[in-house]
C-alpha cells in the first residue's frame, strides 16, 4: 500500500521541503499522510478545473507547485477549493520555492529548454545563496529581440515582453521562475540579462537604470514545465501509480 506519507517522503528527497523560503507554505497542507493513494495528480495550482480532473481519474492526491493555502484562512465556505478537498477527502501535497531551488528543479528546467534553442556554457551559478535562480553564460551574444524570440519558442510562450530601449547585446543570462523581478538589484554587475515572469511597471525602470535587460515570460509558462518533470519522477518511483498530468493551460488570454 503507497500513503500519502510515502508520496510526501519521496518527493522531499528531491525537493526537501526545508528549504522553502520563509514567506512559503510548502508541504502536506491536506488531508490524512495515512491514506491510501489510489491515483495522483500532477498540476501547477489545485484549480476547480484540476479538483474536477482528479475527481474524474479517480486520485485522491494532487500535488501542485504553487500551494492551495498560502495566506491564513479567515472563513471556510462550501464551494470553495480548500473545502473541497477535504469534503471529497483529496489530499493535497504542494511544493513552491523547493522545487524551484532543487538540483533539476524549475529554474534547471528552464535552462535545460534554453540550451535546445540556443548554445550556453556548461557552468550555472545560483542567483542566491540558498539557490534560487540561475546564471549562466551565451556561448555567443545575440541581441535581446532574437534572444526574446529563443525563450518565446522555447517556454512556447504565447507572448513575450521585454525591455524597449535596451539596444547592447546580450551575454549572460539570470532565470527565476514565477516572479522575480525583485531579485535585480542582486543581479546589478552579474548579468545583463534577466528571465522571469509576472514583471511589474516599476521594475522596467530599475533594469534600466542596472543596465540589466529585462524579459518577462510570464509566470504560467517559466512553471508548468514542472508537470512533466515531476510525473516522471513519480512513474519510476511508484510505476504501480496512476500518475495524471494536468497542464489546464494559461488562466490568462491575449487580445
Amino acid at each position: 500500500m503507497i500513503t500519502v506519507k510515502d508520496i510526501y517522503n519521496y518527493i522531499n528527497q528531491f525537493a526537501p521541503f526545508g528549504t522553502q523560503e520563509k514567506w512559503d507554505n510548502s508541504g502536506f497542507l491536506i488531508g490524512d499522510a495515512a491514506q491510501e493513494v489510489s491515483g495522483v495528480l500532477i498540476s501547477l495550482d489545485i484549480s476547480v478545473s484540476a479538483l474536477q480532473k482528479a475527481g474524474e481519474c479517480g486520485c485522491n492526491l494532487i500535488f501542485s507547485h504553487h500551494p492551495v493555502i498560502f495566506q491564513p484562512i479567515r472563513n471556510l465556505y462550501a464551494g470553495s477549493v480548500v473545502y473541497q478537498l477535504a469534503q471529497k477527502q483529496i489530499a493535497a501535497i504542494c511544493c513552491h520555492t523547493p522545487l524551484d531551488i532543487a538540483p533539476g528543479g524549475i529554474n534547471d528546467l528552464i535552462i535545460r529548454k534554453l540550451r535546445e534553442e540556443i548554445a550556453l556554457e556548461e557552468e550555472m551559478l545560483p542567483i542566491e545563496a540558498d539557490g534560487l535562480g540561475r546564471i549562466v553564460t551565451l556561448k555567443q551574444a545575440c541581441s535581446l529581440p532574437e534572444f526574446a524570440g529563443i525563450a518565446k519558442k522555447a517556454l512556447a510562450c504565447e507572448v513575450v515582453r521585454y525591455s524597449a530601449k535596451y539596444q547592447e547585446k546580450i551575454k549572460k543570462i539570470a532565470v527565476c521562475s514565477g516572479s522575480g523581478a525583485s531579485m535585480l538589484e542582486d543581479l546589478a554587475g552579474r548579468c545583463n540579462c534577466f528571465l522571469t515572469g509576472d514583471v511589474k511597471h516599476d521594475r522596467w525602470y530599475k533594469a534600466e537604470e542596472l543596465r540589466i535587460a529585462l524579459l518577462d515570460c510570464g509566470h504560467y509558462h517559466t512553471e508548468v514545465i514542472m508537470i512533466p518533470y515531476v510525473a516522471a519522477l513519480l512513474r519510476e518511483a511508484f510505476p504501480e501509480l496512476n500518475i495524471i498530468e494536468f497542464a489546464e493551460g494559461n488562466p490568462v488570454c491575449y487580445a
